[in-house]
């Protein structure tokens, strides 16, 4: 199965194809990403009969996308920055006229961030972070984005890493993704990470 995934940014990519094979254990999954540029030409050279609203044009591009490869299995990804219900639900209601198609959609909402599931699992750092530690409710965490003393959950992430000397890069953003922790992230993060897993099963 190939999945074609667009998400926000080389740190999201890092860090969701390794939850998407962790959590319905299949290492071979197939996950594409595909860039924001490439859909933009999408949407400009190909032409379907699917109605997608302005704001998610690029969903449709992501449709056309994998019908040019033979494929029917799409995610999104977007941070929900305080907004994940509404996120959620919008994103849902784009792809509830793909599925009547055929399609095997995926919605991948992180509250509020895809740092906030990074600040989950004690257990995926080199060792357990005291300064700062990982916040009990790691979803709940928010502050200033540009502010690196804010609980913003970047900005939090940033200071976790720090303390290891660790690059903030995808490359850690990927190895502390496959270090942690599947229940652990159910258990901490039950809104988000608990829909995705949900989702992930019927995907």
């Amino acid at each position: 199965m190939t999945v074609y995934l667009h998400c926000e940014g080389p740190n999201d990519y890092a860090v969701i194809p390794p939850l998407m094979k962790k959590v319905i254990k299949n290492s071979d999954l197939d996950i594409r990403w595909i860039k924001r540029d490439t859909l933009k030409k999408a949407t400009i050279h190909r032409k379907s009969d699917i109605v997608i609203s302005g704001h998610y044009k690029m969903i449709k591009a992501l449709v056309v996308v994998s019908l040019k490869n033979d494929s029917k299995y799409i995610a999104y990804h977007q941070d929900a920055d305080r907004k994940y219900t509404d996120v959620y639900r919008a994103i849902n209601s784009e792809f509830d006229p793909l599925r009547e198609k055929g399609f095997h959609c995926l919605s991948i909402v992180s509250k509020e961030t895809i740092e906030s599931w990074l600040l989950a699992d004690e257990n995926a750092y080199p060792a357990i972070p005291k300064n700062p530690a990982l916040p009990g409710k790691p979803e709940e965490y928010w502050g200033k984005p540009h502010n690196p003393d804010s609980n913003h959950p970047k900005r939090y992430f940033y200071r976790v890493l720090e303390q290891f000397r660790l690059e903030n890069k995808s490359d850690t953003y990927a190895q502390i993704a496959e270090n942690s922790d599947i229940e652990v992230l159910k258990r901490r993060c039950p809104t988000s990470f608990g829909q995705f897993y949900a989702d992930m099963q019927s995907f």
